[in-house]
């Protein structure tokens, strides 16, 4: 998959491009539909498949005052759409400029004039254009004009729930890990740098963390503990996710830490992909820290039964 930046003058292999357009954040299984459909029909009229995106999300730049948290960051959603045997992933800066764009200079400068789009792939709610006033009555009105092909994907469903990036942001917030894996089609993805910590977990503990920067917008699942899958130098280990304010320590800071099982390795600075498996237990206060090695012991061994039944 070839990633490339949006310019005026953006230079495309000369075949017939198929465009999946939205912001796809989360890249759930609505996504995932979207994304097939526009595959598979480049690949069987000789073109090529383009899922083309907005960075920063549009909300960021339309609402700067509110508070947006996103599913999945700009690097995780390359890397989940990567998978999906895409040609281009095509990035559109979305800055002030774009915001004002009207619906008609969105469809006729850029995806005509400058992405010469054969067939169009849009979600049933796709809004865009100043004001989110362009849909697909829109869409498939100037498609008829422009000459290109508009197909709007109809609502996906899972155990009769409509498929939505909101929807799992809710199932998130509320520690409903198994609900969002449903509807995701994948495990949630936290990326970031590993930095330093005040070092309790190897000194206090005997059981050493690493602790993981993770950019401010990026929706985190509810305090506790989490079986994980840890991805380091493209290797996987398994390991044991605390998120929270580490009570036992009176804390007030909101902290991701792993303890990555059978790897005693200095891992700082290295960028690490954690997919979270299960959920293990609530963050819990413990009167000494020797409660909390005890507890710590007891996770690990429910981790292993976690792992030997999946």
């Amino acid at each position: 998959m070839e990633i490339i930046r949006y310019s005026k003058n953006i230079i495309l292999p000369n075949k017939k491009r198929y465009i999946a357009l939205g912001v796809f954040d989360g890249v759930h299984l609505g996504h995932q539909k979207l994304i097939k459909l526009t595959v598979d029909k480049a690949k069987k009229n000789d073109g090529i498949s383009i899922v083309a995106t907005f960075d920063p999300h549009p909300d960021i730049t339309i609402n700067p005052e509110s508070n947006v948290f996103l599913l999945t960051t700009l690097e995780e959603r390359i890397n989940l759409i990567k998978d999906l045997d895409v040609d281009v992933f095509l990035i559109i800066k979305f800055n002030k400029m774009m915001s004002k764009m009207s619906p008609e200079d969105f469809i006729s400068k850029i995806l005509v004039d400058s992405l010469q789009v054969k067939e169009l792939f849009v979600g049933f709610n796709y809004k865009f254009g100043f004001q989110g006033k362009g849909n697909t009555d829109i869409l498939r009105e100037y498609s008829k004009f422009y000459k290109f092909k508009t197909n709007i994907l109809k609502p996906i469903t899972a155990n009769h729930t409509i498929i939505s990036s909101t929807r799992i942001k809710d199932y998130i917030k509320l520690g409903e890990i198994e609900k969002v894996k449903k509807l995701l089609g994948h495990d949630i993805t936290i990326s970031g740098r590993v930095i330093s910590g005040k070092g309790r977990g190897r000194k206090l503990l005997n059981f050493a963390t690493a602790n993981i920067e993770t950019p401010l917008d990026k929706i985190l699942p509810v305090n506790g503990v989490y079986l994980v899958e840890i991805k380091i130098d493209n290797r996987k280990y398994y390991g044991l996710m605390n998120i929270g304010i580490k009570p036992t320590f009176r804390e007030t800071e909101r902290t991701i830490e792993v303890h990555i099982i059978n790897f005693n390795k200095k891992i700082y600075n290295k960028k690490v992909v954690v997919n979270i498996l299960q959920k293990i237990r609530e963050e819990k206060y413990f009167n000494h820290p020797s409660l909390l090695k005890k507890q710590i012991e007891d996770d690990i061994l429910i981790a292993h039964k976690m792992l030997n039944n999946m």
